[in-house]
């Protein structure tokens, strides 16, 4: 596999530049790549992928979409067919799914968001062994800035739930309030480079952090892929509870 490029972040470094049409280091599930059907609905999620609304804010913040059962279910059969790690793993005295489930809702930040960040950045819920270390250490990439090594204050899957749930709650708000640099309405230009004009806050806190489209081979395509995938499932097999609007 080509080495990808460190990304560029101060506190939360999450997407890697690519050589060429390289994937991720650290993401190494092929299936993730696959198309997911357009006749597959998912709330909040559009069918076909648009680079200026990756999702709705309604979706985004849908806390209850997912409880800790729920996440234990999918976890224990994932959209892979196959029993993920996250299973079995703790975090302190909770299991992954209560951790996550926990950590999501304490910042506003649907879980199902989440667990899909976990596997673009890492691969780590399609894993059916625990992965290493530094996996599961910088679960999320939080702490990971661009050519220095990842800071030991968040080392941790907990630490790494916080800062990610945080951060992604961080910049939608400043989305919402006007101050930060990914926002509605305010074109910017990604690190691929792509023009993108966000039209929701949900999408500009995942440019925020992820300043890459990449379709079809990373960014915030795979982010979108992802989630639609786990949230088709979720929905299909009856774990997930959409509780807001669509649009």
């Amino acid at each position: 596999m080509r080495l990808a490029l460190a990304c560029l972040f101060a506190v939360a470094t999450t997407a890697c530049a690519l050589e060429d049409d390289a994937p991720y280091v650290d993401h190494d599930e092929a299936s993730d790549y696959d198309p997911v059907s357009a006749d597959d609905k998912a709330d909040g999620l559009a069918a076909r992928f648009d680079r200026q609304a990756i999702m709705t804010d309604a979706f985004f913040v849908d806390v209850d979409y997912l409880d800790a059962a729920a996440l234990q279910a999918f976890f224990e059969a994932t959209p892979y067919r196959t029993r993920s790690w996250l299973a079995d793993a703790t975090v302190g005295d909770q299991t992954a799914a209560e951790a996550i489930v926990a950590g999501a809702r304490a910042h506003g930040v649907n879980p199902i968001v989440m667990v899909a960040r976990m596997q673009v950045e890492k691969s780590l819920v399609s894993a059916t062994r625990t992965p290493t270390a530094s996996r599961v250490d910088y679960a999320f990439g939080c702490g990971c800035p661009d050519g220095r090594a990842c800071s030991a204050t968040y080392r941790g899957l907990d630490r790494q739930v916080e800062c990610a749930a945080a951060t992604l709650r961080r910049w939608f708000d400043a989305s919402v309030d006007g101050t930060g640099e990914w926002r509605v309405g305010r074109a910017r230009r990604t690190l691929d480079p792509t023009t993108v004009t966000p039209t929701n806050h949900a999408t500009a806190s995942l440019y925020a952090y992820t300043p890459w489209v990449l379709p079809n081979r990373g960014g915030n395509w795979l982010v979108w892929n992802v989630t639609r995938r786990y949230a088709t499932f979720a929905e299909a097999t009856g774990l997930a509870t959409p509780t807001a609007p669509t649009e």
